[in-house]
């Protein structure tokens, strides 16, 4: 078969009307398949988008917890350290303890305004028995352990309520 008879025989079978259809379904369908696979990977992008901003929201709440954890251990050292004579190693606690409400303060979906309010109360309590305390340092002075540590008492008090209400909101989102 030479190649005149082989284009006689397309021509006369009308393959090429044929092949050009089947190359047009072909490429709808392929434009179809490529249409739905966007769609596919664009709803897994937003997944895996969801999926990391709740892993975010995990780590935030645990470094919450862990913040939360640390500033009631300083409140406790703080607590011992006023029993002590000396007074030097105090501001440097208080500073610490705030720096840990203050990141759990503005870092934390969890807390209500009452919240922020409560802690940016002993913030605001903890600044002022950081001055006393530097006060006492500079006059040679002492500071009153038992009224200073009712005063931490208090704020340990309401820190302690928020982290275990923060506890139990992580423990409930965990079991849903």
């Amino acid at each position: 078969m030479d190649l005149a008879q082989f284009n006689l025989f397309l021509e006369s079978n009308r393959i090429g009307d044929y092949a050009g259809l089947l190359g047009l379904v072909i490429s709808v369908g392929g434009f179809f398949f490529t249409i739905k696979a966007s769609l596919n990977s664009k709803a897994a992008a937003r997944q895996a988008s969801a999926a990391v901003e709740s892993m975010r929201d995990d780590l935030r709440k645990g470094d919450t917890v862990a913040d939360f954890s640390s500033a009631l251990a300083i409140m406790d050292e703080l607590k011992r350290m006023h029993r002590s004579p000396n007074l030097h190693l105090l501001p440097d606690r208080y500073s610490q303890l705030k720096r840990f409400l203050i990141s759990i303060r503005s870092s934390n979906p969890l807390l209500s305004d009452a919240d922020q309010r409560s802690i940016q109360s002993a913030i605001v309590q903890f600044s002022s028995l950081e001055r006393l305390v530097e006060t006492a340092l500079e006059e040679n002075g002492a500071v009153s352990a038992a009224r200073m540590n009712s005063l931490i008492s208090k704020q340990s008090e309401t820190i302690q309520e928020l982290l275990v209400r923060i506890k139990s909101e992580i423990n409930k989102g965990g079991d849903s």
